[in-house]
């Protein structure tokens, strides 16, 4: 009876260590299963948290793109933005003697006269070459530039001068087809102390 009793004893304690391995394993690998859980719920909230935030910003910045098809010119009329260079110029007291668009792929480089008949009729062409600005869908920019007249038939009050130039620069900025200004060259001249410039402007475009 005592073996038996041994025995008995053996073999239940020999259980008794199974099913505690076995139970602290299986107990573990819940444990890390639930760590994952956890983590994985903790990205989703965060994705989550995210997601509203972002939805959040574009609703509240949604207005940008109707102030922006608003402030951008939706048209592709080169001779409306010829007659605000031209216009910008008579309010700075100076004189346009030529504006020139960048050499287009169906013809050479055209520049359009400084009568107020011509400028309206820009050479068609130049909008094959509008580049597509970077980063900004749907919007186009157009290269241009502009020389003033110079020389003794320009009457004193239409000659450049430096005062000028700065008063052009700063409306050519601040008009909405013209409004980025990527180079300016000055040329001094010494017989009357005037100055002669070509600059390069970009016409935004946006269709």
């Amino acid at each position: 009876m005592r073996l038996v009793l041994l025995g008995s004893l053996a073999g239940a304690s020999l259980v008794f260590f199974i099913i505690v391995f076995g139970g602290l394993g299986a107990l573990s690998a819940k444990s890390q299963r639930l760590v994952e859980l956890k983590q994985q719920s903790k990205t989703v909230d965060a994705q989550s948290a995210n997601l509203a935030a972002a939805k959040k910003q574009v609703q509240q910045y949604a207005y940008f793109n109707d102030i922006a098809k608003g402030v951008l010119p939706s048209d592709k009329d080169q001779a409306q933005a010829v007659l605000d260079i031209f216009r910008l110029a008579d309010q700075s007291g100076i004189a346009i003697a030529s504006i020139t668009f960048t050499a287009s792929s169906l013809g050479t480089k055209a520049a359009v006269p400084a009568s107020n008949d011509a400028a309206t009729a820009p050479p068609t062409s130049a909008i094959s070459q509008a580049k597509p600005v970077e980063g900004i869908p749907s919007l186009y920019s157009l290269e241009l530039t502009i020389t003033p007249q110079t020389g003794a038939g320009v009457p004193d009050a239409k000659k450049v001068t430096y005062t000028k130039l700065l008063d052009f620069l700063g409306r050519i900025e601040h008009n909405r087809r013209t409004a980025q200004i990527t180079q300016v060259n000055i040329q001094p001249q010494a017989s009357d102390q005037s100055i002669n410039f070509t600059m390069t402007v970009n016409i935004f475009i946006k269709p």
